[in-house]
């Protein structure tokens, strides 16, 4: 496979260095649609200001420009062998038992937070916020907050922002709760989930203001009373969701 690799890279190489022995010459014309008007003052740049690669194209081109071909060259070969890097870089993250349990669990468990995952792995929480940045630094995992609570996610770009907001406030079982019974009556006033929940009033308050604010649900008036209903874009994602083993 390096042989393979190498030999591609040689291959255009070589066909790179030919291209400039082979031009024939070149035609300069005016350019259409030329403005009016003075010239717009340019800006310089200070020496510093330029990413190095660009510094050390126009040096080459000034001397030889053959070898800004192998300039470019080179720069692909370091990109190749930085992903290449990644992805040994993650395979060796996993290696650690701890690390691939964590990483395995978050999977299963999508928008688990950092306290259940103490308690379901018995990792202490130091430990496991250094694993955790291992994962995140390796680009394996994700985090969103939702009202500073935090949530991790395998980072595969499964869920939409939304839906993880939603995932994370499935959390809380009287979230939980008051998310399956809009969905299963069609809405619900503050007083009705105060009951059904066997929880104060202001407690339901609490909790609808949070999922309103983060547009999980919305608040309508029906003869003066205010009644909650899920977003219509989620009631297929929470059905799914909202009888899951709590994580």
């Amino acid at each position: 496979m390096r042989r393979r690799t190498a030999a591609i890279l040689l291959i255009i190489l070589l066909a790179a260095l030919t291209a400039p022995a082979a031009a024939t010459g070149y035609t300069v014309s005016p350019a259409n649609h030329i403005p009016d008007g003075p010239p717009q003052e340019l800006t310089p740049l200070e020496w510093w200001q330029v990413p190095p690669q660009v510094l050390i194209a126009g040096l080459f081109i000034g001397t030889s420009p053959e070898l800004l071909v192998v300039v470019n060259v080179l720069f692909l070969l370091n990109v190749w062998l930085f992903f290449g890097y990644r992805r040994i870089a993650k395979r060796a993250a996993l290696e650690h038992e701890t690390r691939t349990a964590i990483y395995d669990h978050i999977r299963a468990h999508p928008g688990i937070r950092l306290g259940t995952l103490a308690g379901d792995l018995g990792v202490n929480r130091g430990t496991l916020r250094y694993h955790l940045g291992k994962l995140q630094e390796f680009g394996m995992i994700t985090a969103a907050a939702v009202e500073g609570r935090t949530g991790y996610f395998e980072n595969r770009q499964k869920y939409s922002v939304l839906e993880e907001k939603v995932l994370i406030h499935l959390k809380n079982p009287n979230t939980r709760e008051i998310l399956a019974i809009l969905l299963a009556g069609g809405g619900a006033s503050r007083r009705e989930l105060a009951e059904r929940l066997g929880i104060t009033a202001s407690s339901v308050s609490w909790h609808l203001r949070r999922l309103k604010n983060d547009g999980i649900v919305f608040q309508e008036k029906e003869r003066g009373d205010a009644r909650y209903s899920l977003s219509e874009d989620l009631t297929a994602f929470v059905g799914e969701r909202a009888g899951c083993r709590e994580a």
